[in-house]
């Protein structure tokens, strides 16, 4: 699509086809951030965002080295792959922890330590500055003079809302397109849901999310008065080969408690976070590590806001403790 004019209510393809609507919706998606750094646009730079990246990934030989910028989701993912493919990999985080919004420093610690044991070196702190070569990618500068040698460099440092077609076309846009409870934008009769949405100052980039705005988009549209008034930020997942769940409010704060449970043995940790409302206490947020099993319990007592002071004292021992108790 190459125009989109809600006022006329017609978009035009890349054909040159027009095509007439009453109602339209938005799931433009997101695009991978490229640093404005020099060199980010060398061969062997690559996203891990599309098929034409992970086919240049295959094709690096193993034995040669990669350097992943991104210590995410993301970012993770990319290096374990590489890594399983025979590369010599180092990821490089600019924050102190990996995982940042999604892990405690503890958690994150172990993390470190179970993808280090893969043979995958791991470097915090690290401010990008360069991308060195001549006709291709060689190396990764960072600002405080080191560099890491490599073959192939992989950005994975997040991603931005698509909006070029929603501003091209005069919707309101902040850092994505601007929705309400709704999901409506600014033009009547036009919506917007996923990557390219932003409810109330938040840009979503989990699929999850999606699927509620997807969900409560299809009832308004079918004549039921669904309202979408936010999602609580869950990841869970297998990253490296290790299992790690996040919900809700995992850093806690002055006016939380933390419960935690840990054992270095099993290399199992989780933590979970309680504060005190309307007179009960509630689960606001919830870390896991290396035993997830109970996370989508920990998830539908966050999200509900169901009393936990009855079953505080055996709650981090999981559902089935409490269930037996």
């Amino acid at each position: 699509m190459t125009a989109f004019d809600p006022e006329r209510r017609v978009a035009r393809l890349a054909s040159g086809r027009e095509i007439a609507f009453d109602h339209a919706v938005l799931a433009t998606g997101s695009q991978p951030v490229r640093p404005p750094i020099e060199g980010s646009d060398l061969p062997g730079v690559v996203t891990f965002r599309d098929l034409a990246d992970i086919e240049a990934m295959r094709g690096a030989a193993p034995g040669s080295r990669a350097v992943v910028v991104g210590g995410g989701l993301l970012g993770i993912e990319a290096a374990y792959g590489l890594a399983r493919a025979g590369l010599r990999v180092t990821l490089l985080h600019l924050k102190s922890r990996l995982m940042d919004r999604q892990l405690d420093v503890r958690a994150a610690g172990l993390l470190i330590d179970a993808i280090e044991a893969k043979g995958i070196g791991v470097v915090l702190s690290a401010q990008t500055a360069a991308i060195s070569g001549t006709t291709r990618a060689e190396a990764v500068l960072l600002k405080d003079g080191r560099a890491f040698p490599a073959d192939m460099v992989v950005l994975a440092i997040g991603i931005r809302p698509e909006t070029a077609l929603a501003r091209s076309a005069g919707l309101a846009c902040n850092r994505g397109i601007v929705v309400d409870n709704t999901l409506a934008t600014s033009s009547p009769g036009v919506w917007a849901i996923g990557e390219c949405a932003e409810h109330r100052g938040q840009v979503y980039g989990l699929v999850e999310p999606a699927y509620a705005q997807a969900r409560v988009l299809a009832d308004r549209l079918t004549g039921h008065d669904a309202r979408f008034e936010g999602a609580v930020l869950a990841t869970n997942l297998k990253v490296s080969g290790v299992q790690v769940f996040s919900a809700g409010e995992f850093l806690g704060g002055a006016d939380a408690e933390n419960i935690v449970l840990c054992d270095p043995g099993l290399r199992t940790y989780r933590k979970l976070v309680i504060r005190r409302d309307a007179g009960d206490q509630r689960l606001v947020g919830a870390v896991l590590f290396g035993d997830t099993a109970d996370g989508l319990w920990y998830l539908d007592l966050i999200r509900t806001g169901a009393p936990v002071g009855c079953i505080r004292r055996d709650l981090i021992f999981g559902r089935h403790f409490v269930d037996a108790a």
